[in-house]
């Protein structure tokens, strides 16, 4: 099988698209409820936010692209169409990545105890400086995937023989240095995330041994808060570490598009959306406590109250 069924790719793209949007909006929906009620967003929402609107975007994108690549074949392959569909897909993938690599930054300076007068200024204008970030990240973002929209070139493309369904294709550089940006790009954005990573699990380390010297419990607010952020950009660590090889294999201008290999590939970004979402649930407190209120059991609120009602 050297190509992927083209009614079945539509199929997971279709499936992906939905899951995706689902939990994406979910998040959208809460923290919106959250802001009605006490009209205050905290600068961790106004990321997860900005992340979430660039994965709704990039999963519709990805979606369009293959309905497109698989069912008008005509439109697709007319009026730098391909190019247009790639530029957007790798503007709105770098917009991901680099607000959730400021979502790692932002739990790393929020957590982790650095003395100096740096970090201490840094982290009082947290409110300040995520918008200016995030702005940052969406601009360099689009500056970096603009010009593919000009240099990328469609090569060596083979039909079936009644031209209704592209067997396979090449898209290359001109500038013969446009996938080398891609990926010094995304290392970048990978490295901040890895370092960001080990310095909150590092601290999570010290800080129960401190509390193991004190013989005091694990289960106080601050050791919650680090190993809720620790398994959160661990989860994002192994998400970046395969959405970075699917990258990589993509933008490897000897993988010709249209085969088994890139569309398992393209399958897996696409997936990126999905995944991220649900581990952006799973890591923020609020939101996983809205998911459980939805599904009838008990959030970690609810035991708190439990509790205090019972001492």
């Amino acid at each position: 099988m050297s190509e992927l069924n083209p009614i079945l790719a539509v199929v997971i793209h279709c499936f992906l698209f939905l899951s995706g949007v689902t939990g994406n909006i979910f998040i959208l929906i809460v923290h919106f409820v959250n802001w009605w009620k006490t009209r205050e967003i905290s600068p961790c929402d106004v990321i997860i936010n900005c992340i979430v609107i660039s994965n709704i975007a990039l999963q519709g994108t990805i979606l369009i692209n293959e309905v497109c690549f698989f069912m008008f074949v005509t439109f697709y392959f007319q009026n730098r169409t391909v190019n247009a569909l790639a530029t957007v897909m790798s503007s709105l993938a770098f917009s991901s990545l680099w607000c959730s690599t400021c979502l790692c930054f932002y739990y790393c300076v929020k957590i982790v105890n650095i003395s100096g007068k740096f970090f201490y200024k840094l982290q009082a204008r947290l409110k300040v400086i995520v918008p200016c970030l995030l702005a940052l990240s969406v601009v360099m973002s689009w500056t970096v995937g603009l010009p593919a929209y000009w240099d990328m070139a469609l090569t060596n493309a083979t039909f079936s023989g009644n031209i209704t369904y592209p067997m396979s294709y090449n898209i290359k550089s001109s500038c013969h240095c446009l996938f080398q940006v891609f990926m010094l790009f995304s290392s970048i954005a990978f490295t901040i995330v890895f370092i960001t990573a080990g310095t909150i699990v590092i601290s999570l380390c010290r800080h129960m041994k401190r509390l193991k010297q004190t013989r005091e419990g694990f289960s106080n607010a601050k050791v919650s808060s680090h190993l809720s952020a620790a398994r959160t950009v661990t989860f994002l660590l192994i998400l970046y570490l395969a959405f970075y090889g699917s990258l990589n294999a993509i933008f490897n201008e000897t993988t010709e598009i249209g085969t088994l290999m890139f569309s398992i590939c393209f399958i897996m970004i696409s997936t990126f959306p999905t995944i991220n979402s649900i581990i952006l649930i799973t890591g923020n407190r609020k939101l996983s406590n809205a998911i459980k209120h939805l599904l009838g059991l008990k959030s970690s609120t609810d035991c708190a109250e439990i509790k205090a009602s019972h001492t």
